[in-house]
């Protein structure tokens, strides 16, 4: 179920505390990270990509010769108009929705929801559960350790929930739409999000929530795949709105064996970065980070040219064990490096 393409070389704000099954805890795990940008600076228009995301070992073609260390060939940063979006990601078109009359809470092993309009939110807690070609307006949840699902090609809405919308452990999201929510996507281990389109983050005119579209507080075994990651609020005049495209914090745990590749990061002047890579020495396990390999990936350049308010990646240590940072561009093809911040 994890198994990847040849591309793959291996196997502040208040950050919102990881929702595990034994927390109820959502509020602040620190303030260490830098402030969110100013409310009302303008946001990057949703990227036009009416064409299927492109696979993961499309974005790396055969050459005779060797890229030039500081850019990649012209032909590879193209395939940033062919990422997952709206028309692309989610239920195919021509797939008839009949409603779901089965339990919210999953308990049978190997149950399969296909082709239906799911109104509630969903808890797993059994092993291979589907989602298929489905709707569903409400958060999704993996909770239990020996618990799994696999979301297939799915519209999957959040809405204004005070949480994550799909979230996490051994849960694999292919092709699929996640939308609303605190979080697109939270995981802390064993999870494959591929060519899928995470987006359209909430947070109340009031509140200080603060939105990313991928997010792990400690994690392993977590792969990022050829998707579209936006995180695209505006920021609020209560400080709500959001991060980053992708976090990785040491919050509650070391972090470790993460492959990111073949990625589009947004751009968005309203998040404080695209990217944090999992290293900061103010929490608790920000030191210790391995094998997180980031490679192959299109950071839009947007507005002001950075990506985000501050710049494209922060807190990525190239030197920690097995941390591999490659062929990540801006749009325009120019090499973006990695910051440790």
């Amino acid at each position: 179920m994890m198994a990847l393409t040849a591309l793959i070389v291996v196997g502040a704000v208040t950050v919102y505390a990881l929702q595990r099954p034994d927390r109820t805890d959502t509020t602040a795990a620190g303030n260490d990270t830098p402030s969110l940008p100013a409310p009302g600076a303008p946001s990057s228009a949703v990227p036009s990509v009416p064409v299927p995301s492109v696979s993961a070992s499309a974005s790396k073609p055969p050459s005779s010769k060797p890229a030039p260390p500081a850019s990649k060939p012209a032909a590879q940063v193209k395939a940033a108009s062919r990422f997952p979006g709206r028309t692309s990601a989610g239920v195919p078109a021509g797939v008839n929705l009949s409603p779901y009359k089965g339990s919210c809470t999953i308990t049978k092993s190997g149950t399969v929801i296909d082709s239906k309009d799911v109104g509630c939110s969903i808890i797993v807690k059994t092993s291979n559960v589907v989602i298929r070609k489905s709707k569903v307006t409400g958060t999704v949840k993996v909770e239990g350790d020996a618990n799994s699902l696999r979301i297939e090609d799915s519209d999957i809405d959040g809405g204004q929930a005070y949480e994550h919308t799909v979230g996490f452990e051994n849960l694999t999201v292919l092709r699929s739409d996640i939308i609303g929510g605190q979080t697109s996507v939270n995981c802390y281990h064993d999870c494959l999000i591929q060519d899928s389109f995470l987006h359209g983050q909430y947070v109340p005119e009031g509140d200080d929530w603060h939105l990313n579209a991928f997010l792990s507080n400690g994690g392993n075994n977590i792969k990022l795949v050829g998707n579209t990651l936006q995180c695209d609020h505006v920021t609020n005049a209560a400080g709500g709105g959001c991060t980053a495209n992708a976090s990785i914090f040491g919050d509650f745990g070391p972090n470790a064996n993460y492959t990111i590749t073949g990625n589009l990061f947004v751009a968005s002047p309203q998040m404080s970065y695209c990217l944090y890579g999992g290293y900061d020495a103010k929490k608790e396990f920000g030191t210790q980070v391995s094998n997180i390999v980031v490679t192959g990936n299109v950071f839009q350049r947007g507005s002001n040219g950075k990506c985000a308010s501050y710049g494209a990646v922060t807190s990525f240590d190239s030197g920690a064990s097995g941390n591999v940072w490659r062929d990540n561009v801006w749009d325009d093809g120019k090499a973006v490096p990695a910051d440790r911040g």
